[in-house]
């Protein structure tokens, strides 16, 4: 089973967005669980190479996801913490918080998710994010 799936996203959007743009909040979120080191350790075996490039800064987390995990953030490359706060932070309100740390004003869509580069400057706003929800998830204080 996947949380989530590149083209599960891509279907719903227009043509101009490029098919990649779907997979940008899956790949920050990929890149969070890497550098939290919440990845299941055969998992981390099978893609050191890239995981590492991942937490050196020189491949992003969606490159990660389209590379290694064909397009999807599958359940059981997670430690069992990561999939227990995945299955209630990440299902429910992930994306609402990704939106929101990468807010612009510039940008006025219903697709505006999905227009958000995939950078670490990005990721970078939106981590502090998801360690305040993953901490107050820990402490049993998540709404």
């Amino acid at each position: 089973m996947a949380f989530d799936k590149m083209d599960w996203h891509a279907v719903t959007f227009p043509d101009s967005i490029p098919y990649e743009n779907a997979g940008t909040h899956i790949g920050i979120y990929l890149a969070w669980l890497v550098n939290n080191d919440l990845i299941q350790e055969e998992w981390l075996e099978e893609f050191a190479d890239a995981i590492e490039r991942v937490r050196s800064r020189e491949m992003t987390g969606r490159d990660l996801l389209m590379e290694c995990f064909d397009e999807a953030l599958p359940e059981d490359i997670m430690v069992d913490e990561a999939l227990e706060f995945t299955g209630e932070y990440y299902v429910t309100s992930y994306i609402d918080d990704f939106a929101d740390a990468l807010a612009a004003e510039d940008i006025d869509s219903e697709f505006s998710v999905y227009l958000h580069e995939d950078t670490w400057e990005n990721y970078d706003k939106v981590e502090p994010v998801i360690n305040e929800k993953f901490e107050k998830w820990r402490n049993q204080e998540l709404d």
